[in-house]
This record gives structure tokens, sequence and C-alpha cells, in this order.
């Protein structure tokens, strides 16, 4: 005979941890599976966790999270061969409760949240990879999912299953709710990680202690593909990655470790790895199709959330996952209380995702799609330009203040059309998003 839950989450990240410990705090008996060792040994992570939306989980969560740094400095560099267009912000307030994001390390915040939702009462099984789902019969035509099945072969059943496994999600797509993405539907990220005691990277970065930095990075960091490069400061590491669309990973040839070589030999990084040693090299998949990708969410016993229902916007990612895993939890404890998992009584997921500020973001980006779709090349054109005038603008040379405008004019004529050129800035200044 197969166990049985109440519920099972699939895939111990963000959204299946929130989701997980919110049932868990609801008294709801479930399973929590991991396809890894230990929750986040699959994950490669850019950096941030974001202080307010994570505290809608657990309050005062920094009080005993194993986070790295509380993010102080912003900065996005508009990278050329040579040189870098800075713009950026400190502020010294989001070093102090309730702060604003920190950086984290996956590995070690993941198996935190996963134990966070154990401590409430939820079972933590590692090495185990659902496969398949199982299925009852509810009337003469509907089906409703009634448990899982682990690549073991074993059964284990559920009165709901929610799905938080990730960008791939194959068992999304086994139940019919998501479709499989194209290769324009997918970013690639690489990262590596470098070690460096903490006193060379609080001087190297102007950090006192506990303080941190984050730099995203747009132009030379993707080699004119679409997609962005970025920094992160942690306890005694630093973190750098870059990555952009598959599709245009694959059609320009770009292979993904040439790709962060190339940016981690450019002389203005290579100046902030000085001395740093290379620890750690991964990878990782995140979905991109946009608000015309979300799956149906729900169905009969099972429901779909964080990257496995593509709640991506922008640079916010974790964040969203854990919001929907909460949404998710606080649905089933509301089915559990009426005794029903139908798809209709499971509707208030679904209801809360599309009242959500998030969703909203996700429906706005429609735009910037077509954007990039339109124009591919305006990240790495704009900020060839903005080096190419800075350069020209802090150069002291033996000419008027006329003679510098006229050939500072030139060098917008001479990159490309001029109205490409309005239209990039024009499109751009609605649609333009680098982290």
């Amino acid at each position: 005979m197969s166990e049985r839950y109440d519920a099972i989450v699939v895939g111990a990240g963000p959204a299946g941890s929130a989701a997980a410990l919110t049932m868990a705090q609801n008294n709801i008996s479930v399973l929590l599976l991991e396809r890894g060792q230990y929750p986040g040994s699959k994950n490669m992570y850019g950096g941030n966790i974001y202080s307010l939306p994570t505290a809608q989980i657990i309050p005062a969560f920094w009080e005993k999270a194993p986070w790295e740094r509380k993010i102080v400095t912003e900065e996005i560099w508009f990278l050329n061969r040579d040189s870098a267009v800075k713009a950026g912000f400190t502020g010294l307030r989001f070093g102090k409760a309730p702060y604003n994001k920190f950086s984290a390390l996956r590995p070690k915040f993941d198996s935190w949240f996963a134990n966070e939702a154990v401590r409430a009462g939820a079972i933590l099984r590692c090495n185990a990879l659902a496969i398949d789902l199982i299925w009852d019969k509810i009337g003469l035509v509907a089906k409703k999912v009634d448990g899982i099945i682990l690549d073991s072969g074993e059964e284990i059943r559920a009165d709901v299953v929610v799905l938080a496994e990730g960008a791939l999600a194959f068992l999304a797509q086994k139940a019919g709710l998501r479709k499989p993405l194209m290769a324009h539907s997918y970013t690639h990220y690489v990262k590596q990680v470098f070690g460096l005691p903490r006193e060379k990277l609080e001087s190297r970065f102007n950090l006192e202690k506990d303080e941190g930095t984050a730099i995203g990075m747009v132009g030379f960091a993707t080699a004119g593909m679409i997609g962005k490069g970025g920094l992160w400061t942690n306890k005694e590491t630093i973190g750098i990655s870059t990555g952009g669309y598959l599709s245009q990973m694959v059609t320009k040839g770009l292979s993904p470790l040439h790709l962060l070589n190339r940016l981690t030999s450019h002389p203005l990084i290579k100046r902030l790895l000085e001395d740093a040693e290379l620890l750690e090299y991964k990878s990782h998949m995140v979905p991109k199709g946009g608000y015309q990708k979300i799956p149906a969410l729900i169905d009969h016993g099972i429901m779909v959330c964080g990257d496995a229902a593509m709640m991506i916007s922008g640079r916010r990612g974790t964040d969203l996952a854990m919001l929907s895993g909460k949404a998710a939890g606080e649905s089933v404890a509301e089915a559990h209380a009426k005794g029903s998992y139908t798809k209709d009584i499971l509707q208030t997921y679904e209801n809360k995702i599309n009242h959500s500020f998030f969703l909203q973001d996700i429906r706005n980006g429609k735009a910037s799609k077509l954007y990039y779709e339109h124009h591919p090349d305006s990240d790495y054109l704009l900020t060839k330009l903005i080096n190419e005038l800075a350069y020209k603008f802090f150069s002291v040379e033996l000419k008027s203040n006329t003679e510098l405008m006229q050939d500072m004019k030139e060098i917008v004529i001479n990159l490309q059309p001029m109205d490409k050129t309005l239209k990039d800035l024009y499109h751009g200044i609605f649609n333009w998003g680098v982290f």
C-alpha cells in the first residue's frame, strides 16, 4: 500500500518550500520532494533575496536565514571593450532592518528554507525524482491527479499535487497544463564564483561589515546577444554571471563558458577579481516566455507555481516564486477545509495570482518582448554609443565646445541611421530592463 498525504510538493526551491511551509502551518500533511541531494544542490543563483516578499512568508527571516550581505549599493554598467558608463545608487538605509535585499547562496538558503517547512511539520525527501502523475477518474470523463510516481517506481498518493519543478516543468507538460517551450522562450545563464578574503573584498568594493554590492551589466557582457551580466558580493566570495536567450546563443554559436571567460577577462572586471580564486562553475535555464506563455495554473488535484508557472518579471524571479508558492499553499488550506480539491475549488489560487501585483507587471511586459524582437541589437548599439560619447566628452582636446559638440553629433550619425537610433531610444525608454 502506497503512502498517502494531504499534499505533495514537487521541488524544494523557493516556490516549493514556501508552499510546503504554508500548508504545514495550516496542519496539512505535506510531502516535499527534492530531486537533488539536498535543496539548492541543483540551483545556480545570481544573488538576491528580497526582504519584503520573503518576510510575507517568514517574518524577520533575516534574524536566522543564511544570507551573505545586505545590499546597499546597486549599479548598472554599460560595458564596452575597454570602458564603462556607470550609473548607481548607495543607500545606507538599506543596511538597516527591515532591509531591502540580501545576497545569498542558493545551496545554503534553499536548504534553510526547506528545513523551515520541516520544522513546521512537512516531510522532506531528497534524491526523489517524480517522473509521472497518478490519475483517478471523477465522473464519466473528468480525471483528478491523486499522486506521483518516482523514478524508482514508487507511488505516493495525495489529495493535491503542487508542481514547483522549475523551468523545464516536465510534469506540468504531462498534465497538459503547460506546452513545451521553444529555445526563444528560455534564457541560459552561466556563473562562476570566486573566493576573496573578506578584508580585500570589502576594501575593493568600498563596503563596511556585512554591506554588499550588486552590479548589472549590458553591452560587452553578452557579446551582442540580448541578455545581461551580473556581479554580486557575498561574505568571502564574488559571483559573476552572464547569459541571454538560448536561441541566440545557438544561432550566434556562443559557447557559455567562452562567454563567461570573455566577461571575466574584461580589463575592468579583471581588476575586481584580482587575486580571487575560482571556486565553482554553474549554469541555469530561466523561462522567459512572458505573459502569453503562462500555463494553466490549476486542474483537478494539481497546481503549478514558481518558474514552472512562468512567474518571472524582469530581474525578479525568486521572490515571485515564493509569493506564488505561498498563494498555492493558502489555496490548498482553503480546499482542505472544504474537503474538495476539484478545479473549481482550487480556482482561489488562480484568482490570487490574477490579482497579484507581479502578474500585472508580467502582463505589462508583453510589449518588452516585442521590443527586443524588433530591436535585437539595441542594448549593444546604445552601450557602444554612450561609451564613445563619454570618451569624446571627457577627452581634453584643443577644440572649442562648439567643435566638440559637432564631433559628438557625428559619432551619433555614423553609428547607424539616425531614425533607427531615435526609435531605439524611444522604445527603449518604455521597454528597457537590464537586470
